[in-house]
């Protein structure tokens, strides 16, 4: 009887246990509707809308930021309306982006400078960015120059909040944080932006870690 009863309290420990552990962003990753493989690379098809890092720990949700004074990390919906989240996903501060702790789910990362060129040569080149964009003007503004999203990777509109607190750009342009640093200085990271009325794939060292914009992971 000591014996049974031993037995069945380590099984309700365990159970107890197991069940109380976080899991990782990485399990609800379904590899066949939710990635894309363009060239040698894997891409998530949709922004990042996760509030956790890898590890379960909480990445601050911004209520009235960004402002000029955030250097945490932070999430916020575009114009902070949670109505955007479902279809543009959230959007990260650069701080949030470079925390070691990862806000990319389990085998995936915040793609590099050097990841978003590559992407941009299989495609043919910077200018063959209509490649990447969703087609048609259901979430872009006419005219959605080029548009022909023929790699899968449906890169959409989700604007962006600066840090002042403005959001701007919906529906017109689609930013995307790289891990990369900018040259000489570390100031903030390089960024790639689509725009509604041009197919170029553009990169940028001109946004700052306070603001926010779309992550778009890439498998390690």
């Amino acid at each position: 009887m000591k014996k049974y009863i031993f037995f069945m309290t380590t099984i309700l420990f365990l159970s107890c246990h197991v069940y109380s552990q976080v899991v990782p962003q990485g399990f609800l990753v379904n590899p066949s509707d939710q990635t894309v493989t363009i060239g040698t690379q894997v891409w998530m098809k949709n922004n990042l809308a996760v509030t956790t890092y890898q590890n379960g720990d909480l990445i601050e949700g911004a209520d009235i930021a960004f402002n000029r004074t955030t250097t945490t990390q932070a999430w916020c919906y575009y114009n902070h309306d949670v109505t955007n989240n479902a279809i543009y996903g959230k959007l990260y501060n650069g701080y949030a982006v470079n925390d070691a702790r990862n806000i990319c789910p389990v085998g995936f990362r915040v793609p590099t400078q050097i990841d978003f060129n590559t992407l941009a040569t299989f495609i043919g080149g910077n200018a063959n960015g209509g490649k990447l964009k969703e087609a048609g003007i259901t979430h872009w503004t006419s005219p959605n120059t080029s548009a022909t999203n023929t790699t899968g990777f449906t890169a959409l509109p989700g604007g962006y909040m600066g840090n002042a607190n403005s959001s701007s750009n919906l529906n017109d342009q689609g930013y995307f944080w790289t891990s990369t640093p900018i040259s000489g200085g570390g100031s903030t990271n390089y960024i790639r932006y689509l725009i509604f009325s041009s197919g170029t794939f553009t990169e940028s060292n001109s946004f700052v870690l306070g603001g926010g914009v779309s992550v778009r992971c890439i498998k390690n």
